[in-house]
């Protein structure tokens, strides 16, 4: 778990919180009409730039955030170590006993393995592995742009709900009573909006692209996994290569 994102995003939003209550007032800051322009405009201004199942699943999304299941670099590298030791070792067909695990460790790795053991030569293995990654790539940049998109909408709505109060305040300007909600709705509607841009959306949309790109490098270290045992690389040798692809200092000893 990321606690990171639970810490910052929660933190955000108390200190925001407790600033309002200090100020006094709280109450004057919970407008129904700014919530439906600022945050349903935005969620159906979002479903809107596209498809219906792409947008749920971007949306849901934020539970990677919080909870990515990344591998542990340092196990991973020396998994991947393992498996090429014993490939060196009792050659590659030995490795079909353990596909299941390679498998439960990613089913990428388990395709890409599964290939090798099969005795496909390492470019048609490396092609094929580059297509499931570049749809792979696809799905995890869809969330982040919904994420992304999100962002830029809430302000957008928060903006369009203060030219509605403004008009509402002008065309009322011989009724003083209808001032105030005018007032409140133009000025909380932008305040709305800002708030979940920074305070939610963008760490959200950062994390994700974060944790998108770490889950590229574990592909392209599965992938230099299986091309090493092709090609029979000394397992220690793969072991820092992997280190330098992952950004993981190997202590020896």
């Amino acid at each position: 778990m990321d606690i990171a994102t639970l810490i910052g995003i929660a933190g955000a939003f108390l200190l925001i919180i407790i600033s309002i209550v200090i100020g006094g007032s709280p109450g004057a800051f919970i407008n129904v009409p700014s919530l439906l322009i600022t945050v349903g405009g935005g969620i159906a201004a979002g479903m809107a730039g596209f498809p219906l199942g792409e947008f749920i699943n971007g949306f849901k999304a934020i539970l990677k955030a919080i909870n990515p299941g990344m591998p542990n670099p340092i196990e991973t590298i020396d998994f991947l170590t393992d498996v090429a030791k014993k490939a060196r070792k009792e050659g590659i067909l030995a490795l079909e006993s353990d596909i299941d695990t390679f498998y439960g460790k990613d089913s990428f790795f388990g395709d890409v393995m599964r290939m090798l053991i099969d005795g496909l030569e390492i470019e048609e293995i490396k092609s094929t592995a580059e297509s499931s990654m570049a749809q792979i790539e696809q799905k995890l940049s869809t969330e982040v742009a919904v994420w992304e998109a999100l962002g830029d909408l809430f302000p957008a709505f928060g903006m369009i709900g203060t030219l509605i109060g403004l008009i509402q305040m002008l065309q009322n300007l011989s009724d003083p009573s209808a001032l105030g909600p005018g007032m409140a709705v133009a000025m909380i509607t932008t305040l709305y909006g800002a708030i979940l841009a920074n305070a939610l959306c963008i760490p959200v949309a950062k994390k994700l692209k974060y944790y998108k790109d770490l889950r590229l490098l574990y592909l392209e270290a599965y992938l230099l996994t299986a091309e090493a045992i092709e090609k029979g690389l000394n397992p220690n040798l793969l072991k820092q290569k992997l280190a330098g692809l992952l950004g993981v200092e190997i202590k020896e000893g």
